[in-house]
């Protein structure tokens, strides 16, 4: 009986052992020099996946700011990336092809990479008139949301109601979101897609197309606005609601997100009825900058060339439905904000009235000089409550609680973190906590 008692006992300790050496708690972890752990007992258990801008490489690393596992192809630049649920790596790739859509943000190529580091799938999408840009989102059913560019030329723009003193380059280039299904090793169904285009108004010339009063219809977009430029509203940021088959998108240029509804069937989403909403593909609701519609004042602006618009929900760990990076909050810093909008049970939003805003504040902030940045950045929010930003020109992942004190933080102007070869930190990073499948899959044994 006493051997079979040890024999079990080792049997136990054996299995385990792979579950405590995916463990990252605070009584063991060891972190490198770019690592700062500020508030020990509030670190979670999870790895962070890390893409620095245009490198080949996607890196997983632990808290201790150690790489665990990296996934790489050859002249393959990527702008960001996700881990798949069989520890795939998804990842949009610059192709830096010529074709006139020369746009920051343009990438052209999706690319599946197992964990083995062998190349599944790879699709190209980037020529004279669309192409793939910014951000994609991984649906249940394994097919890709992905964000397009679509060109439209200047007898096409200005029939639609665009007012030619405002028309840039003699065309328009409009944001597009398409569902994909990757089929073999380079092909794809398009199987659903919604575009900005099917949703105009403007208010410029009565004999042209999508007249009406923009005021009056702020689920729909004035084509007359981003004045400046030719992409006038560039998208860049996807994220999907699972519980009411909705999309999140975000938009810099505009300073705003917006709620769409991916119910719908594509003749659905280009009309304005259909789907769980009964409104097709227009806007469900939009947040962020009323001047859009004609509305409010400046005053009434709360973002200010945002990115990384997430859905996080209300729960006991959320006060608020929706969390975005604000790039230009100020002169010299950037600000997270998490928005609190009254969703129903079913998903469905508040009218949006006809001045300002609802809410008129974020329900919880976060600014520092420190995650001051331009362009790209994110802000994820982590099970605990907890927020993982990433700074991309402050050159810090930083993780905060909702008292805005630091938790956590990796350095990238460390020699650790050189080591790594991070020339930065990355569009933005993602945390993915130690159950999840794809990270399961990579069977992590940590020394």
């Amino acid at each position: 009986m006493k051997f079979l008692f040890i024999l079990f006992s080792l049997l136990a300790i054996s299995s385990c052992k792979n579950d405590d050496d995916l463990m990252n708690t605070a009584s063991n972890l060891k972190p490198n020099d770019a690592v700062t752990i500020f508030i020990p007992n509030e670190v979670p258990e999870d790895f962070i996946l890390i893409t620095p801008i245009r490198s080949d490489t996607t890196y997983l690393i632990n808290r201790e700011g150690k790489e665990v596992h990296k996934w790489y192809a050859t002249s393959s630049p990527t702008l960001m990336a996700y881990l798949m649920d069989d520890g795939s790596l998804i990842r949009t790739v610059y192709t830096d092809i010529d074709n006139g859509i020369a746009i920051g943000g343009k990438t052209g190529k999706l690319q599946i990479i197992d964990k083995d580091n062998n190349l599944k799938w790879e699709w190209l999408l980037d020529n004279s008139t669309e192409s793939l840009h910014h951000d994609i989102a991984i649906l249940p059913n394994g097919n890709l949301l992905a964000s397009v560019w679509e060109v439209k030329d200047e007898n096409s723009s200005i029939s639609n109601g665009r007012d030619p003193q405002k028309l840039f380059e003699n065309r328009l280039i409009i944001d597009k979101i398409i569902e994909i299904e990757p089929i073999g090793s380079n092909q794809a169904n398009v199987i659903w897609e919604w575009s900005l285009w099917d949703h105009l108004i403007q208010d410029f010339d009565a004999a042209q197309l999508n007249f009406g009063t923009v005021a009056s219809h702020p689920e729909l977009f004035d084509i007359n606005m981003g004045v400046g430029i030719a992409n006038f509203s560039h998208g860049n940021g996807l994220d999907y609601i699972l519980e009411h088959d909705q999309i999140v998108l975000n938009s810099r240029e505009l300073s705003e997100f917006f709620l769409i509804d991916h119910s719908t069937t594509t003749a659905e989403a280009a009309s304005s009825s259909g789907g769980n909403s009964g409104k097709g593909g227009d806007l469900l609701f939009r947040y962020g900058n009323p001047q859009n519609f004609k509305t409010g004042s400046s005053n009434d602006q709360i973002f200010n060339g945002p990115h990384d618009g997430t859905y996080v929900g209300s729960n006991v760990n959320s006060l608020g439905s929706f969390l975005i990076f604000d790039n230009l909050d100020g002169i010299d810093f950037s600000t997270v904000k998490e928005i609190n909008v009254p969703i129903s049970i079913d998903g469905r939003y508040p009218s949006i009235i006809n001045q300002g805003n609802v809410p008129d504040s974020p329900i919880w902030s976060y600014s520092d000089t420190a995650i001051y940045s331009k362009r790209t950045s994110g802000a994820q929010r982590l099970p605990s409550g907890n927020t993982l930003i990433t700074s991309n020109s402050g050159l810090i992942i930083r993780e905060v609680n909702t008292l805005n004190q630091i938790v956590w933080e990796y350095n990238f102007e460390n020699e650790a973190a050189n080591q790594l070869m991070l020339q930065s930190n990355g569009f933005k990073n993602r945390s993915y906590p130690v159950n999840f499948a794809g990270i399961q899959a990579l069977e992590l044994i940590e020394d």
